[in-house]
C-alpha cells in the first residue's frame, strides 16, 4: 500500500509540489512545465517516451483542497528531464525562465525534501554592502575615472551581472577579496591643466592657421574668393602681406606675380651690360640688313 506525504515548495512565484510515494518523492510535473511557458501536452508526449517506466499518476490535493491525479516523476529524475529543454528553442521571452528552472528548480525541491526548506539564494547585497564595495573601489582608484569604470566593469563581468547592485548576497565576500586584489591596468588621469595644455597643443597641430593670426586671415579671404570660383578646376593665387595687411587675388594658371621694382633692376643691368659691350649697337645695325637665305 502507499503512503503519501505531500509537500509544497514556493518557487519565483508557483508553487511546486513533492509527494512521497513507496518512501521515494515525485513531484508533479505540470505545474513545472506550465511555469516554464511550455505547452503540457508535449513534454507529456515526452515523458511517456523517455521516462515511461519511471513516471506515475498519484493523486495530490491543489490548493482549492480538492484531490486530483497528476502525472509524477521521481525527483531523482527530474534533472534528466529538466535537460531535455534546449532554451535555444524556446521562444526568446521564456529563454530566463527555462534557464533559471534548470539551474534552480531541482535544487529548490531536493533542499525542500532532504531539509524541510530551501534556502533563498537570489537575495541580492543589501544598501551597506553596496557602500561596502564603493568604498572599496573609490579608495583604489583614488578618484581616477578610468580606474573606477575598469574596476566595476571587470566586477560585473566577473560576477556575470549587469549591475554591481544586482550582486547575490552569498557572493559579498567574495567579491570584497576580488576587488581588493584586482590589478588594475588602466593609466592614472592627467591633471587638469595637462589635459587643457595637451589639448590645445593637438588643436594647434591639425589646425596651423591657429598659431598665426595673418594666415588665417589668408584662409578666410582665400575662402571667400572660393565661393565665386569653380572648384573643379585647379586655383591659384597670389597673397600680399605688408605692414599687417594681407591681400590675396585669384589668378590665371599661365601667369605669375612679378616684382616689377627688382625686374626693372635687373633688366638696368642687363641693358648698361648690353650697351657697354656694344651688343646692343651691333644688334640695332644688324636688324636693318636684309635677311638672305644661304645657298
Amino acid at each position: 500500500m502507499n503512503t503519501l506525504t505531500q509537500i509544497n515548495a514556493p518557487f519565483n512565484g508557483a508553487e511546486l509540489l513533492i509527494v512521497e510515494c513507496n518512501n521515494q518523492p515525485y513531484t508533479p510535473m505540470k505545474p513545472i512545465v506550465e511555469g516554464m511557458g511550455l505547452a503540457w501536452q508535449a513534454q507529456y508526449d515526452k515523458l511517456k517516451q523517455r521516462f515511461a517506466s519511471t513516471i506515475m499518476e498519484i493523486m495530490t490535493v491543489a490548493n482549492d483542497g480538492k484531490e486530483r491525479l497528476m502525472i509524477c516523476l521521481p525527483l531523482r529524475k527530474l534533472f534528466g528531464w529538466l535537460m531535455t529543454i534546449s532554451p535555444n528553442k524556446v521562444k526568446p521571452e521564456l529563454r530566463d525562465r527555462v534557464i533559471m528552472y534548470q539551474n534552480e528548480c531541482d535544487d529548490v525541491l531536493w533542499d525542500y525534501w532532504m531539509k524541510g526548506q530551501a534556502i533563498n539564494q537570489r537575495h541580492t547585497i543589501t544598501a551597506e554592502q553596496q557602500d561596502a564595495l564603493h568604498a572599496i573601489v573609490a579608495r583604489r582608484a583614488g578618484g581616477n575615472r578610468k580606474i573606477r569604470a575598469e574596476m566595476w566593469s571587470r566586477h560585473n563581468r566577473h560576477f556575470k551581472i549587469a549591475k554591481y547592485s544586482q550582486l547575490l548576497d552569498i557572493h559579498f565576500d567574495d567579491a570584497v577579496h576580488y576587488l581588493e586584489e584586482m590589478e588594475l591596468h588602466a593609466k592614472a588621469e592627467l591633471d587638469s591643466i595637462k589635459q587643457l595644455d595637451d589639448f590645445l597643443k593637438n588643436i594647434a597641430s591639425r589646425y596651423p592657421a591657429l598659431k598665426n593670426p595673418i594666415a588665417h586671415e589668408i584662409a578666410e579671404k582665400i575662402e571667400e574668393k572660393m565661393q565665386f570660383q569653380d572648384t573643379s578646376a585647379r586655383l591659384v593665387y597670389w597673397v600680399v602681406s605688408e605692414a599687417g595687411k594681407v591681400i590675396v587675388q585669384p589668378m590665371s594658371t599661365h601667369h605669375a606675380p612679378v616684382d616689377i621694382v627688382r625686374l626693372s633692376d635687373d633688366f638696368s643691368k642687363m641693358h648698361d651690360y648690353l650697351t657697354g659691350s656694344g651688343i646692343l649697337e651691333r644688334a640695332r645695325h644688324l636688324s636693318k640688313l636684309e635677311l638672305r637665305t644661304l645657298p
